[in-house]
């Protein structure tokens, strides 16, 4: 369920369209070594969703359309979408597909290090959230 203080028409097609965002973006790292870092807009639900001509359609349906079929309140529009990023950044968390590491130290080869960014990274690449960091798999 969707954390929105809009009471959403199609709440669970906007839910299924995200999730399916979040499965492709990790269909298309995961055999890459590759940190995403969700404090530097990464994970980024305006870039994920703006060709995504579905989920503009559903997300339409919650808002009244002017003649040219555009949002009339982009007020709205614009909040609805900051509440989605919160949703959007969860699910990469709680998806299962995703290594999750909070920022803060880490011991990387002996070495401790910090990192300032909460970050995520495809399932069994990382044990910590840096570049050097990977995990050695036969």
């Amino acid at each position: 369920m969707l954390n929105t203080t809009m009471n959403l028409t199609n709440e669970k097609e906007i839910e299924e369209i995200l999730l399916n965002i979040v499965k492709g973006a990790y269909d298309q790292i995961k055999y890459d070594a590759m940190l995403l870092y969700i404090d530097k807009d990464e994970l980024n639900i305006m870039v994920a969703t703006e060709h995504h001509e579905e989920f503009q359609e559903a997300i339409k349906c919650n808002f009244i359309l002017d003649e040219g079929n555009d949002i009339m309140d982009e007020k709205g529009y614009y909040q609805l979408l900051r509440e989605l990023q919160a949703e959007f950044t969860s699910m990469y968390k709680e998806c299962g597909l995703f290594d999750f590491f909070l920022k803060g130290s880490y011991e990387v080869n002996g070495e401790k290090r910090f990192q300032d960014s909460d970050c995520i990274a495809p399932k069994g690449k990382f044990f910590a959230p840096f570049e050097d960091a990977l995990l050695v798999v036969h």
